[in-house]
């Protein structure tokens, strides 16, 4: 089989590992929130390990400002 077509599956203690900096406890909630797709092995996480190194390569978006947010205040319609 091609190297480049092979899929490697992580558990969280594999992926901690492998990428530097994140905790374990870190991939697991990414996995509980549905932010890395993963899928449930009896009760391990198997994560994709390209999956979760293109997610963490993304640009973050989550603290930008949205139309109903300004300066990190939410509007509220009475």
């Amino acid at each position: 089989m091609n190297q480049a077509n092979t899929i490697r599956m992580l558990t969280i203690n594999e992926a901690a590992e492998r990428i530097p900096g994140i905790s374990r406890h870190h991939i697991r909630q990414m996995c509980i929130r549905g932010d890395v797709p993963s899928i449930m092995a009896g009760r391990k996480y198997l994560i994709c390990e390209q999956v979760l190194i293109d997610y963490l390569s993304q640009p973050t978006q989550k603290n930008l400002p949205t139309p109903d947010m300004v300066n990190g205040i939410w509007r509220v319609e009475l």
